[in-house]
C-alpha cells in the first residue's frame, strides 16, 4: 500500500502538487486520469523517485520513499516512460539485462533473468532484435519487462496507451491484469476512457495538481460529473 501525505511539490516556482492525500491499494489498478498538466506524470514521477521525493510524504507500507536510495527504490518500484526509453544501441536482451547488471548480478544469472520475463511476455522471440527493428507494442512490451527484472512490487506505467492501436490496447489490460494476479501493485495515468473502464479498481480525477474525485467502481464512472466534463472538452 502506497499513503501519500500532504504532498506538495514546486518546480520552477510553480505549485505542480498540490496538498496531496490518499492511499493507493497493494495488489490493484490504480490509474490517475485528467487533462494534459494535470500533474499526472508528475506525480508518478515523484513515487519512482524521477523527482526528488519529499521527507514524509509518500510512504510504502510503513516505509518512508525518501529514505531509500537508488538502488532500494529501483527494487521496489519499475517505471514504464511513455517513450519506452529504450537503448537505442542495445538488443531486447540488453536492454533488460542493463539493469541487473548495475546490481552487480552475473551476467549469467541477468542473462536468465530475462528470458524468463520476457518468455512471461511472449516476447522472448525478440531478444536479439535492436529497439529500431520492433513496432511501438514490442518495444512497450521490452520496457515492462525491463522494469520487471528487478521482481518490483510496484510497477508505474505513465500514459501507457498514448502510441497504442486498439489491438494492443487490449494486448496491454491482458498483460496488466496478469501482473496483478502475480502481486505486483500497477500505478498509470491515462486519457483513454476506453482502456480505463476495462482495467481500473481505482480511479483518482487529477485537476491542477489536486485530486478532485475519487472512483472505485466501474458501474458508476460513467456518472462522474468531473469525467463528464473530461471526456467532452
Amino acid at each position: 500500500m502506497i499513503t501519500v501525505k500532504n504532498l506538495n511539490l514546486i518546480i520552477n516556482d510553480q505549485l505542480i502538487l498540490d496538498d496531496l492525500s490518499f492511499t493507493i491499494q497493494k495488489g490493484k489498478i490504480s490509474i490517475f486520469i485528467g487533462k494534459s498538466g494535470a500533474g499526472k506524470t508528475t506525480f508518478l514521477k515523484t513515487i519512482a523517485g524521477l523527482y526528488s521525493i519529499p521527507e514524509n510524504n509518500i510512504f510504502l507500507e510503513d516505509q518512508d520513499l525518501s529514505k531509500l536510495n537508488e538502488s532500494q527504490r529501483c527494487k521496489k518500484i519499475g517505471f514504464v516512460f511513455q517513450n519506452f526509453n529504450l537503448f537505442a544501441n542495445m538488443t531486447v536482451l540488453e536492454n533488460c539485462t542493463d539493469p541487473l547488471l548495475i546490481q552487480k548480478i552475473s551476467q549469467q544469472d541477468a542473462d536468465s533473468k530475462a528470458k524468463e520475463i520476457l518468455n512471461l511476455l511472449d516476447i522472448v522471440n525478440l531478444q536479439h532484435k535492436y529497439p529500431s527493428q520492433l513496432s511501438g507494442g514490442q518495444q512497450q512490451r521490452v520496457a515492462i519487462a525491463r522494469a520487471l527484472c528487478l521482481n518490483p512490487e510496484i510497477i508505474i506505467l505513465d500514459e501507457p496507451t498514448a502510441s497504442l492501436d486498439p489491438i494492443n490496447t487490449d494486448g496491454l489490460v491482458t498483460i496488466l491484469k496478469n501482473l496483478v494476479n502475480r502481486g505486483i501493485t500497477v500505478i498509470t495515468s491515462s486519457q483513454d476512457m476506453s482502456f480505463v473502464s476495462k482495467i481500473f479498481d481505482q480511479v483518482f480525477f487529477m485537476e491542477n495538481g489536486k485530486i478532485v474525485e475519487f472512483n472505485n467502481d466501474a458501474s458508476t464512472l460513467s456518472n462522474s460529473s468531473k469525467i463528464q466534463t473530461f471526456l467532452q472538452s
